[in-house]
């Protein structure tokens, strides 16, 4: 067993409360947070104190920079180029099927039930390259992101419609790489990270690869609201596939909030791999799930479509 295998996900989160803080604050935030890694990985990473530093003027000088040229991505394009995204990111939206890469596979859709506090129904996720973003229940209710803002068709997003649009909409792995392509800070914590208490002698897997995001600030949207909040992204190392996105926030002294959004279950269907289940949990307790019945994938679809 190798010294990072002693570690659980549970242990890193816990030692890795990302605070959502303003602009100004965010040179602590990333000290806290690399000082904090460091002491999970100590043996391993005592050599690399010069890349430490490095990062960390990485995340203070570029982290809150971005133009605003409308939704584009870094490149200057609508689609995802190889280079884009690092090695491991960019392997698992290869694995995936390569979606948002090419003009005929711009847009996924998911057809499915949501299950949440007020009952299951069906309901449509859409994603969108560079970053269109809709969650529709029939003709009811409806959450988009149009390029400038998140809109819903009662005005204001309620806690249920944020709760919605992180997990299935911000969270979903197509989305993630989408955001990633677009700019911001990525730090690659680590890789065969366990997710179990850390104790077990016969621990057979998953093992995670986990990076650090922080998007830039863009017009529009709240720091610390959807599109705009730091997250930890897992890779299992097995599959190649998207597993888990975090949410560590520190309310206190000794309080932090976890939110996690699981994608489980993945299935192929003609060359590409869809999640069969979303699950969203906060502090470890189960607040949604989205069971996937139906995927197609298509070319891009008229952005004014992205409107509740």
């Amino acid at each position: 067993m190798t010294e990072r295998d002693r570690f659980s996900l549970n242990h890193l989160w816990n030692e890795n409360g990302m605070k959502i803080t303003s602009t100004p604050q965010r040179q602590r935030r990333i000290w806290n947070m690399l000082g904090a890694f460091d002491s999970v990985t100590r043996v391993k990473q005592r050599c690399f104190w010069p890349l430490t530093l490095t990062l960390i003027f990485f995340f203070m000088i570029f982290g809150s920079a971005i133009s605003a040229q409308g939704l584009k991505l870094g490149n200057g394009g609508n689609l995802i180029n190889p280079g884009d995204l690092p090695p491991a990111l960019a392997g698992s939206l290869q694995q995936m099927g390569g979606r948002m890469m090419v003009t005929d596979k711009a847009q996924i859709v998911l057809v499915g039930t949501i299950t949440d506090g007020n009952g299951s129904r069906s309901a449509q996720i859409t994603v969108q390259a560079p970053g269109y973003l809709s969650y529709r229940e029939g003709q009811g209710r409806a959450v988009t992101f149009d390029g400038s803002k998140i809109q819903t068709k009662s005005g204001t997003p309620t806690s249920d419609d944020e709760r919605t649009f992180d997990s299935l909409l911000a969270d979903f792995p197509d989305s993630v790489f989408l955001q990633i392509a677009t700019g911001g800070s990525l730090r690659p914590v680590g890789s065969h990270f366990r997710t179990d208490d850390g104790k077990s002698k016969n621990y057979s897997g998953p093992y995670w690869t986990v990076f650090a995001f922080s998007p830039p600030d863009r017009p529009g949207l709240v720091r610390g609201k959807a599109l705009q909040q730091e997250v930890f992204i897992a890779i299992d190392e097995q599959t190649g596939l998207l597993s888990d996105v975090r949410r560590v926030v520190t309310s206190g002294p000794k309080q932090q909030n976890v939110t996690q959004t699981r994608f489980t279950n993945w299935n192929q269907q003609n060359g590409q791999w869809f999640p069969g289940t979303i699950t969203r949990l906060e502090n470890g307790n189960q607040v949604l799930s989205f069971q996937t019945q139906q995927a197609a994938i298509a070319p891009a679809a008229d952005a004014a479509t992205f409107k509740p």
